[in-house]
């Protein structure tokens, strides 16, 4: 279907377009043949109409002709003739018309005629110029879906990151763990396999709420907590509003395990994470803060969590999500800005 016939307001907009056109025609009519105003804009009120909707025609003809895999014969043979035959329908529309309006007007069919050559040549300039556009508009078209097909390549590279990476920690940790408790490294294993299946499941789909995401990030930290036992301790202050925004999936837990790799894993009497989420009418703040140890080697470097998180709001919201990181002498806080209602930009 045209783009123009998506909507009735388009296709009034389209309509309203033609005005100009239509005036300038029924001027050069007047000026072509012995017509006055009236008689003119009488005339080319009907065919101006016509060839306002013909002129849409070349969207079918130039999606089936496309610019650079289509012969040049065949594109002026087929356009051409289509501009012709377009052009001697106008002109017989244009003479029954006059005809219609000898009465009030007499001798108008007659009086006509001289400017029907005119008007058959300026009727091809008009279709090949539809067509110009036309083909220009597929053009921007066709960029723009393989722009969004590129982000949403981008995206699922980014995306099948983020469970190798954390399952290989996790399976780092289970391992540490089977020589110290097999007990808790049994139920370490039994909450992953929660863990990946609520991911995998969640993983599918394009944005989920806010909540979701968060339940999933809880679920990550019920299998740290086996780790960790009481040294890792979590606090969540997250507004109401928070959970309808709409968010890419498996975006907060690689904050979280960020904070708890490289914050709580590195101090001996572990630490406290703190999730904050606050909404305003346009964007969403949410913010994870973790202690850690200054004077412990660090590993960030070698680390895709936060840059992965940060590739996948790029390509997803462009300029319109944030990611800061600020830290003090003993804290590192971590800042997600998204705006609320917008899924991509």
């Amino acid at each position: 279907m045209h783009p123009i016939f998506a909507s009735r307001t388009n296709l009034i907009l389209y309509l309203v377009a033609w005005i100009p056109s239509g005036a300038l025609l029924s001027f050069v009519i007047s000026m072509s043949a012995p017509v006055n105003w009236a008689e003119s804009a009488a005339v080319t009120g009907p065919f101006t109409l016509v060839l306002a909707l013909a002129c849409l025609s070349p969207w079918y003809s130039c999606r089936y002709l496309p610019l650079r895999s289509t012969p040049v014969w065949k594109l002026l043979t087929n356009h051409l003739l289509a501009a012709v035959v377009l052009s001697a329908a106008i002109q017989m529309v244009a003479r029954a018309t006059a005809a219609a309006l000898s009465d009030p007007f007499p001798h108008l069919d007659q009086r006509f005629n001289p400017a029907l050559p005119v008007l058959g040549g300026m009727v091809v300039l008009i279709y090949l110029l539809a067509i110009a556009l036309h083909y220009a508009l597929l053009a921007v078209r066709s960029s723009r879906e393989a722009e969004i097909l590129a982000r949403e390549s981008e995206l699922k590279a980014l995306k099948a990151q983020i469970n190798p990476h954390f399952l290989f920690n996790c399976l780092h940790s289970i391992s540490a763990l089977t020589a110290i408790d097999a007990g808790r490294a049994r139920d370490m294993c039994i909450r992953l396999s929660d863990f990946l299946r609520s991911s995998l499941r969640l993983g599918e789909r394009t944005t989920i709420p806010f909540r979701e995401e968060l339940a999933l990030a809880r679920s990550y930290l019920d299998v740290e907590q086996v780790r960790f036992g009481d040294r890792l301790r979590v606090i969540q202050e997250i507004e109401e509003g928070c959970g309808d925004v709409e968010v890419p999936p498996l975006l907060v837990q690689p904050l979280v395990e960020n904070a708890i790799k490289h914050g709580i894993a590195t101090m001996v009497e572990g630490g406290e994470i703190s999730m904050r989420g606050r909404r305003s009418q346009d964007l969403m703040r949410f913010v994870i803060e973790n202690p850690f140890d200054p004077e412990a080697p660090s590993s960030r470097k070698n680390g895709i969590g936060l840059a992965n998180v940060r590739n996948r709001l790029a390509a997803r919201y462009g300029n319109a999500a944030r990611l800061e990181i600020e830290a003090d002498a003993n804290r590192y806080r971590v800042i997600l800005t998204l705006p609320c209602g917008v899924t991509e930009r």
